[in-house]
């Protein structure tokens, strides 16, 4: 039997989805993201996944702590070291003795790591440059713009 309240509220979802500012920019992100990580997959690293990504860009190019990446992963140390022994297996990070204290670990990208990554900002400009081929300079450079006003009215104390 069909809810009639969950009914109106999912045609009202509906109706309502498409034009708010969330929806229109969460769906831009996540094909705009898909496309890059599928360009790194064909520049030869077919393995990598959009979950990685949320990881990798919270690495420091000397390497970081695994009890850090998870604190600015805002996940447990578990999930984060499961992440990383993956990105291990694959060949993209590597644990390393920490200089500062010898017991501990950082996290660091391998030359692989560092040459997807290169691939990655290779992708991510190939698209910026497809899509402004499709609606135009003026459009991305208002874009850009408009972002990063939104940026700072979202986290008006973030660098």
């Amino acid at each position: 039997m069909t809810n009639p309240a969950r009914t109106q509220s999912q045609a009202l979802v509906a109706a309502r989805q498409r034009d708010t500012l969330g929806h229109v920019l969460g769906q831009a992100s996540r094909l705009f993201h898909d496309r890059a990580v599928l360009a790194v997959q064909e520049a030869g690293f077919p393995e990598v996944r959009e979950s990685w990504i949320g990881l990798l860009r919270h690495l420091d190019p000397e390497g970081v702590r695994s009890s850090t990446l998870a604190a600015r992963l805002g996940v447990t140390r578990q999930a984060t070291g499961q992440l990383v022994t993956e990105l291990e297996r694959h060949g993209y990070l590597e644990r390393v003795p920490d200089p500062l204290d010898g017991r501990a670990k950082l996290v660091r990208m391998t030359d692989r790591g560092w040459a997807a990554w290169a691939a990655g900002l290779q992708a991510l400009a190939n698209l910026q440059a497809e899509l402004t081929a499709a609606v135009g300079p003026d459009a991305i450079t208002t874009l850009l713009a408009l972002g990063h006003d939104l940026v700072d009215a979202l986290a008006p104390d973030a660098p």
